[in-house]
């Protein structure tokens, strides 16, 4: 279980390895979610359980032709207090903005994941135009509301005046290079959250291991953005199963990126209520019959089948060895 919850411990991965002979710029979807896996992994700054020091998380960041630019947290004086993080690092023509995706030791990032209420999502790009935004207060009666995960919309509003201002700067700044929105688990729906948000024709999300965000109105609204959204699925990742598939949650897009079992991937449809079901059966099948008695080892158990597809790491090594 420990390999699930804890990117690798120092010296089991390298960061970044294939940026040299296949650089983010100019290259296909499956070389960019490489770099995005990578940042995602990064945003969890840890070695195992030990977290980097600034000095090693910048190395990191170095050997992708990376330069940090700023950490976004609730507290600006502890990178790691509990609840919501992320990093925005440019290179010479591109940015790359990583959430960090849910810490087993942050209780603020597990209350996040269990608020499973549905409110209303404002639309940010008719709120920044006075014209669009009355145009909006009215076609919003004759349109279905626009709903998010509550905890999801929390978690991402807490710093969203930070990564507001870090992306409109930057596009001022650089007016046509691609910024590249990205996260694992809970970090992947607060990209998915920002990339419907701040609309532009040079934005890409790209998600691992995300959950359901939202409804139709949102799957909508996220088809209606930038360059794209690639979603990525490691096999039976069975986060990408939750919440369940019903009329008001629905993966944005529906199709997916899915490694299969052997490494293979392919463009596949995973949305159905039926697959979301087989995969819950092969979780609780695969968990040890005293589950409650083996909870002060849980690190040291074996992942079942579903949780192991989540693990961050796993990405980045399967998208790497796709490029």
């Amino acid at each position: 279980m420990k390999n699930l919850f804890f990117p690798p411990e120092e010296n089991e991965y390298e960061y970044f390895s294939g940026a040299g002979k296949s650089p983010f710029t100019g290259s296909d979807n499956v070389t960019k979610a490489a770099w995005a896996a990578d940042a995602s992994l990064l945003c969890y700054a840890r070695y195992g359980l030990r977290r980097m020091s600034d000095d090693e998380f910048g190395q990191c960041l170095r050997a992708g032709g990376l330069t940090l630019r700023k950490k976004i947290g609730e507290d600006p004086a502890d990178w790691n207090a509990p609840g919501t993080q992320a990093f925005f690092a440019t290179a010479d023509n591109f940015a790359i903005l990583a959430f960090r995706g849910t810490e087993a030791d942050d209780p603020q990032n597990l209350h996040d994941d269990l608020e499973l209420v549905l409110v209303p999502e404002p639309d940010y790009k008719s709120a920044a135009s006075p014209q669009l935004g009355h145009l909006s207060s009215i076609l919003h009666l004759f349109s279905d509301p626009c709903l998010v995960h509550r905890g999801f919309q929390k978690a991402l509003n807490r710093v969203w005046d930070q990564v507001y201002a870090l992306l409109a700067d930057y596009r001022r700044e650089n007016p046509a290079a691609e910024i590249c929105l990205t996260g694992h688990s809970l970090g992947g729906a607060l990209a998915l959250l920002t990339y419907s948000r701040f609309r532009d024709a040079n934005v890409s999300a790209y998600t691992f291991g995300c959950p359901r965000v939202g409804d139709a109105a949102f799957r909508e609204r996220v088809a209606a953005g930038g360059k794209g959204h690639f979603r990525c699925v490691n096999f039976n990742d069975v986060v990408t199963h939750v919440p369940p598939e019903t009329a008001l949650y629905m993966h944005a897009p529906q199709n997916c990126f899915r490694f299969d079992e052997a490494g293979w991937l392919d463009l596949e449809h995973d949305g159905t209520l039926g697959g979301d079901l087989k995969v819950f059966e092969r979780v609780v099948g695969g968990l040890p019959a005293d589950l409650m008695g083996n909870l002060k080892q849980l690190d040291a158990l074996p992942a079942p089948p579903g949780l192991v597809d989540h693990s961050p790491a796993r990405y980045c090594m399967r998208l790497w060895d796709c490029v």
